[in-house]
């Protein structure tokens, strides 16, 4: 069985650490993976506690010693850098040569229950209440690879409610929109391996200047995490296929909307109503 990230290891079982293996894991988020790439005196010393204590922390998290967590580390970040290229590049790469479609729809649907098996309700139910404010204007994002999904959640967002709008994320080309964005309005961004610096600096002049942030991102975490108010991840398994799948995160995002129309039944009922008079030609009486 696959062994999730570290940084969900760590949010799983923080029940369970002490008060000292708590300061480890302060250091360890503050500055994720770096931190732990060091001996482990140096990370007890950045924490100010003992060996012993990170050592313990390491076994809680199910590592055998702190070598194998740095190696579990270490191969996040390789997986954190692949692309497309890299993949096919690799020998762990393996076309499925027998049959290509049955592999890939196996490979979706286990991608998707993977991500719902460890989606966190928190997350969720902040981004649903921050996306159902009427008086929050919704802006929407995503890298090269995520903007369609940004776009088409706007499409599916604007039959619902107003002031959402698809931007571009670059403070070159999408100040307006910044310039546009007041303090509480909700950015929500879509940022997958390898993350997209100028979709990170976007986020975070959006957030310095007061927005909410909801950001959808893959098991590894796009740097946006560390300042997003509502963190939905997706989770990645092997396909027959060097892209990485967007399956699950089109799945989470059609999960946000359907979750909006039970939050806003009428509101949602009269918009669609007035949208489908104005398509027809006309305006809706009980407009």
């Amino acid at each position: 069985m696959t062994r999730p990230p570290v940084r969900t290891l760590l949010k799983q079982r923080e029940d369970t650490f002490t008060v000292s293996e708590r300061r480890v894991v302060a250091v360890l988020l503050a500055n994720y993976p770096s931190a732990a790439l060091t001996s482990i005196s140096q990370l007890a010393g950045q924490a100010g506690v003992s060996d012993p204590t990170v050592h313990r922390l390491v076994l809680k998290l199910g590592f055998e010693g702190y070598p194998e967590f740095q190696r579990a580390l270490l191969a996040e970040v390789d997986a954190r850098m692949n692309s497309p290229l890299s993949l096919l590049e690799s020998s762990a790469y393996e076309p499925h040569a027998e049959d290509v479609q049955q592999a890939m729809l196996g490979s979706l649907t286990l991608a998707i229950g993977k991500t719902a098996e460890q989606a966190s309700r928190e997350d969720f139910e902040l981004a649903v209440s921050l996306l159902a404010d009427p008086a929050r204007t919704v802006f929407s994002c995503g890298g090269r690879a995520s903007s369609f999904i940004a776009s088409w959640f706007v499409v599916l967002l604007s039959q619902l409610r107003s002031h959402a709008r698809h931007v571009e994320p670059s403070l070159e080309r999408g100040s307006e929109a910044l310039a546009d964005l007041e303090a509480g309005d909700v950015l929500v961004v879509y940022d997958y391996r390898r993350y997209q610096e100028s979709v990170v600096q976007f986020a975070r002049a959006a957030h310095q200047l007061g927005a909410r942030i909801v950001l959808f991102t893959d098991e590894w975490r796009s740097p946006i995490a560390s300042f997003a108010d509502a963190v939905l991840v997706s989770l990645l398994v092997p396909s027959a296929s060097p892209f990485d799948t967007k399956v699950p995160v089109l799945a989470q995002t059609e999960a946000i909307v359907a979750a909006l129309v039970q939050r806003l039944p009428d509101r949602a009922k009269a918009r669609l109503k007035r949208i489908e008079a104005l398509r027809a030609g006309r305006v809706a009486e009980d407009a």
